[in-house]
């Protein structure tokens, strides 16, 4: 009997997932850069703290972003290293079949 296993692009592509997080990452600290230095400098805890969240907001809102489908067509045309995935990746529509090793010994 054959069993199903849903493919996802980060499962094939481990290291597309881990760009794109990095990414975000770095485009929320250069954003950020100005209050995480000035908090960083004046010893404030609060301002760090704050600074912070709003680093980690803002790398949350890039990374919603960048799964807009609009967004991950455009990177697949002008940026195909940073895309999920590209059209040639895409698993046909539904699971796909993985046959189950117990069935091959028969």
């Amino acid at each position: 009997m054959a069993k199903h296993a849903a493919v996802t692009t980060q499962s094939q592509h481990p290291w597309r997932a881990t760009v794109r997080t990095i990414l975000a990452v770095i485009v929320a600290l250069a954003a950020m850069a100005p209050s995480i230095y000035t908090a960083a400098t004046m010893g404030s805890p609060e301002a760090a703290t704050g600074a912070a969240a709003l680093a980690l907001t803002i790398a949350a809102a890039v990374t919603r972003i960048m799964a807009l489908p609009g967004v991950e067509e455009f990177f697949q045309r002008f940026l195909p290293w940073l895309a999920a995935g590209s059209t040639a990746d895409e698993p046909p529509a539904g699971n796909v079949d993985v046959t189950d090793s117990a069935t091959l010994d028969e």
